[in-house]
């Protein structure tokens, strides 16, 4: 059997284990699902979140300090969900209790618009929201690896892409500009994300007696050089969703074209789930992140200039290709080179500082830039950063590995 970038190869598409014959070559719905599910509720979220609370008075500061300060809390309990996941009988359970979380704190936003609530109530939904994605991923890879499935992670992963396109469009138009129906919509598509991995065979942590020691994890300097694209790709993706929309309805744009202009950028990456695998094969690792964060420089750099909204959905189109590249290569690494009892701190890990980091700046600092210099300009920041990871990267990834071989030839 050989396991290359989250896809299972073996010379026969039917095995048998323990519990009988086994189709390799039926597609694993109970997988795709769940992804279908859960984006769905992310792309409303995310979406339209600000667009909600700027309609009842809040600044971009605060919507910033929002994000902020539950990244904040989620710093310190992101490394225990994953390191959970890892050592539980059951990884499914793990997931469903955050799913769970999800489903009924977000609730809590029809109680009360005042800013203190709001705040915690913010943090509390962010401790079980935030975590969610990187274990979804890692139950699948493990998920994959178990079936021995013929199946690349990037066709179930399509799910999500599927769900928020789906998710994006019909939330845009079901709301008609009255945000507050938007939370019992994530909430009921949490509680079929909830009901869709109870469906999933369970995935055991590995529990060996030997752990293996964090230590190995974070002195894999190869990891941090990815994470460090990630975090740049990151910052950017967060000014996007959280302010981008603020600024698309300033050029001329409204809800049924912020909806149509999400439902494009998540479409965009449906080819990408389908081929990336492929590609990474060909290229390598390092020239696939490369190439997507230059074009992801080019993107925001073009956003900057664009003031028609239908030119603006045009330009997002090269979503697809930067995010699902720059993804699906970050997460088969570190699937493919973490030690199996540390792959879901691994996914936990770069969740923690790229995702979450990126919130903590993009809350507070880039909330409070936006307000005083505008949306745009963040755009040429995030441009300018994504053109210098695309310079950085090569260059350490290719000192890292000149080390390494230096040091197995002294050992």
């Amino acid at each position: 059997m050989e396991t290359k970038n989250g896809v299972i190869k073996t010379k026969k598409d039917v095995i048998k284990t323990n519990k009988g014959v086994l189709n390799t070559t039926k597609f694993p719905v109970s997988l795709f699902m769940p992804y279908l599910f859960f984006y769905a509720g992310q792309a409303i979220y995310e979406t339209y979140l600000n667009l909600y609370f700027n309609d009842i008075g809040f600044t971009k500061t605060q919507m910033g300090s929002f994000t902020s300060i539950a990244t904040l809390i989620v710093l310190l309990v992101q490394p225990l969900w994953g390191y959970a996941s890892d050592r539980t009988k059951n990884k499914n359970r793990i997931l469903s209790l955050l799913i769970l979380g999800c489903g009924t704190t977000i609730l809590g936003f029809y109680l009360g618009i005042n800013y203190y609530y709001i705040l915690l109530l913010n943090c509390a939904f962010s401790v079980f929201y935030t975590s969610s994605p990187a274990l979804m991923d890692n139950l699948t890879l493990e998920s994959l690896e178990k079936r021995e499935s013929r199946f690349d992670f990037g066709h179930i992963r399509l799910g999500g892409t599927l769900g928020y396109a789906i998710g994006v469009l019909a939330a845009g138009r079901i709301m008609s500009d009255n945000y507050k129906k938007m939370f019992y919509m994530i909430s009921i598509l949490m509680f079929l994300t909830f009901i869709a991995i109870r469906f999933i065979a369970p995935v055991a942590g590995h529990r060996s007696k030997e752990k293996t020691s964090f230590k190995s994890l974070i002195k894999d300097k190869k990891i941090f050089c990815f994470i460090l694209v990630n975090f740049i790709f990151s910052l950017g993706m967060t000014i996007y969703y959280s302010f981008y929309p603020l600024y698309f309805t300033s050029i001329g744009g409204d809800s049924a074209q912020i909806g149509l202009l999400m439902f494009a950028t998540a479409a965009s990456e449906i080819p990408f789930w389908l081929i990336t695998g492929k590609l990474v094969n060909k290229l390598g690792y390092e020239k696939m992140i490369v190439i997507s964060i230059a074009v992801t420089g080019f993107r925001w750099l073009a956003l900057f200039f664009v003031t028609n909204p239908l030119l603006a959905i045009a330009v997002n189109l090269t979503h697809g290709f930067c995010f699902v590249t720059l993804n699906y290569s970050i997460i088969t690494y570190i699937n493919a080179h973490v030690p199996k009892d540390l792959r879901a701190t691994g996914q936990s890990m770069n969740n923690l500082l790229t995702t979450i980091f990126s919130r903590v700046i993009g809350g507070v600092l880039v909330g409070y830039l936006s307000d005083k210099f505008g949306i745009n300009q963040m755009l040429l920041i995030s441009s300018v950063l994504a053109f210098a990871g695309s310079i950085i990267f090569p260059i350490a990834f290719t000192a890292i590995k000149r080390s390494e071989a230096k040091n197995a030839l002294v050992s």
